[in-house]
């Protein structure tokens, strides 16, 4: 898919004289659609970006339409399809472990989404990015999204036994979380949440805040529940086909990298903060009625599903990685994000 396009500058040489410059064209496998809050706060400022980075010697080629489902993207990517895409690590957590710490339910306290984004990346780049090899796959961007809360039109959630029997759909890395509530889990991409609500095929959803917009549910749900800290975060990376990005010319590597890694976890982090907040405002005033859930049903709830964070432990460790090193530095990149 990857290209080298000379014809248009050579043609702009004879036309005028102007210097030839040779076009690098990224084949962008596009499943989400641009009002999409991922594509909006992440993907598309970084196509933009570069493009600007190089002089316009990079340019990212969205298809119009899906070139293979959500959960297929890492092996899409890997066997050439298309050159570079999004993945959302849920959908390959038996794949790829190095994402999977920002998607631990209920460990961090409340962050924002750019401190949780960059700290995510540092613990990759430090950690994971020698220890944990993807064949065929190299990483340019890894972010997180806002905290994942409960929407429903059943009823309200004051408590985890409210969750009891709710059919909620949910990504793989939320299904433990969502069934120690009591709800009856069913495993679906996000993207099909407005389908399967609106045909009553699930009672509600898990999603951040600001993807009650971008999958417009803002007039479809009714009842809200949100955690202090999110139940867990989803993270989301932007890959590229390494044998595309080994065959590249080093200075559109080198402006690639300089608009992605800890520069887009920032760039989509703080973009994300400010959509949260803005749909945040946006709820009760569309019909969702909101509540908060106890700290301590809370807690009570982190007690029974603390076996997921031994379950990434344990992978961790067999990595050669320390997982209690790795969890402390994840903190303090928490802590230390705004330096």
């Amino acid at each position: 898919m990857f290209m080298k396009k000379t014809a248009t500058a050579m043609a702009l040489v004879l036309a005028g004289g102007l210097a030839a410059s040779a076009e690098t064209t990224l084949v962008f496998n596009r499943y989400l659609p641009d009002q999409n809050e991922i594509m909006r706060a992440g993907v598309l400022p970084w196509a933009k970006a570069v493009e600007e980075a190089s002089n316009g010697g990079v340019v990212i080629d969205f298809t119009a339409s899906s070139l293979a489902p959500p959960p297929v993207q890492l092996d899409m990517i890997r066997s050439g399809i298309a050159d570079v895409a999004i993945n959302l690590s849920s959908f390959t957590a038996k794949q790829w472990l190095a994402p999977l710490i920002g998607e631990l339910p209920l460990q961090f306290d409340a962050a924002s989404s750019e401190a949780f984004s960059v700290a995510l990346w540092r613990t990759y780049d430090r950690f994971f990015r020698e220890a944990e090899k993807l064949d065929g796959v190299h990483v340019v961007a890894l972010w997180a999204l806002t905290g994942n809360h409960v929407w429903n039109n059943k009823r309200s959630m004051e408590k985890l036994a409210d969750a009891k029997g709710l059919k909620i759909r949910v990504n793989p890395n939320g299904a433990a979380v969502t069934d120690a509530m009591g709800a009856v889990v069913v495993s679906r991409p996000a993207i099909e949440s407005f389908e399967i609500i609106t045909r009553g095929v699930v009672d509600g959803t898990v999603l951040p805040i600001t993807s009650v917009q971008g999958l417009r549910l803002l007039e479809e749900l009714k009842y809200g529940t949100l955690f202090a800290d999110g139940l867990y975060r989803s993270t989301v990376s932007i890959i590229v086909n390494d044998t595309v990005w080994n065959a590249m010319p080093e200075a559109d590597r080198m402006a690639i990298e300089k608009v992605s890694g800890e520069h887009l976890a920032r760039l989509a982090g703080s973009n994300f903060d400010a959509a949260e907040a803005e749909v945040r405002a946006l709820l009760e005033p569309s019909g969702i009625a909101v509540t908060e859930m106890p700290a301590d049903e809370i807690e009570t709830l982190a007690e029974a599903v603390a076996g997921e964070t031994d379950a990434w432990a344990a992978r961790v460790k067999d990595l050669g990685l320390d997982p209690d090193e790795v969890l402390a530095y994840f903190r303090q990149q928490l802590a230390d994000a705004g330096n």
